[in-house]
């Protein structure tokens, strides 16, 4: 009994790791796809199926060429994703860790209240935020820039939160030892602290990546020129597209974030320290 049970539950699990994955096997076949074999497979004015084919009849790597070699307009904007995001997350890590240690460690006047406040901030929806970041960055000059899209996305309460719940659970008595011995609080954040976060710091990494790389409101709200559009837009915006082409910068799009994830799997994967409270 115990057996068969164990069967059906990896048989459950198959079937959900399938329908997951789908979506990521068909990119990529099609990617592999001529156009024209591509159009026999999608309805693309009704959007629906006419068939699923995940086997190329005949191999074909001409839209990647097409992307890198011809089509000087993807990698562009491939690359305006990339000057949006990797300062945005590095921004973002910094901030969010050191804001963290404060919270969890350090004694301030309305500490609690002051994190309460960012619990609440949790709440708004991106959408909320949008018009008062606009009349902000307005005031300040730097519409049409990345450094429009990259300031809002510096501060998260989201990423405090959750490194502050990895900070907490490290033990004090480290601390105070570390103090006695006339250690700065630079020096226990960089060597005491850190090291014990790396999951957390990982998953807020993975996570702030993913919601910069894929950003569609902000850049459409704040850019003006097009051209300063990332390839999230690109890959939204398909109407008088080479599917083809498309399929190729998903696959292409999707590589940075999962390279992201493999590297940190196992600091991902680690559970937090359980140790005394503050």
């Amino acid at each position: 009994m115990k057996k068969t049970k164990s069967v059906f539950k990896y048989i459950i699990l198959i079937l959900l790791t399938a329908v997951f994955l789908f979506p990521i096997i068909y990119m990529l076949a099609n990617s592999f796809m001529q156009s024209g074999e591509i159009e026999k497979t999608l309805n693309f004015s009704e959007e629906t199926f006419k068939s699923v084919n995940l086997i190329p009849d005949m191999f074909s790597a001409e839209q990647y060429y097409e992307v890198f070699f011809r089509r000087a307009e993807y990698l562009l904007k491939f690359w305006n994703s990339v000057i949006i995001t990797l300062p945005t997350v590095i921004l973002q890590v910094v901030f969010s860790s050191l804001a963290a240690f404060a919270f969890a460690k350090l004694k301030f006047p309305f500490r609690d209240k002051l994190f309460f406040i960012y619990i609440v901030l949790l709440i708004l929806p991106l959408q909320v935020t949008l018009v008062p970041n606009y009349i902000v960055m307005d005031n300040l000059k730097i519409l049409n820039t990345f450094l429009s899209v990259i300031l809002p996305g510096t501060f998260s309460a989201f990423g405090i939160c959750l490194l502050r719940q990895s900070i907490k659970y490290i033990s004090y008595s480290s601390i105070e030892a570390a103090r006695i011995d006339g250690a700065s609080y630079l020096r226990i954040f960089t060597r005491i602290i850190i090291p014990q976060i790396k999951g957390g710091l990982v998953t807020l990494t993975l996570l702030t990546f993913i919601d910069s790389w894929s950003a569609v409101e902000q850049p459409m709200i704040y850019f003006t020129d097009k051209g300063m559009y990332p390839l999230s837009i690109t890959l939204s915006d398909i109407a008088d597209s080479d599917y083809g082409i498309i399929f190729a910068c998903g696959v292409m799009f999707l590589i940075p974030p999962l390279l992201i994830y493999l590297y940190g799997e196992n600091d991902i994967r680690s559970p937090f320290t359980t140790s005394d409270k503050l």
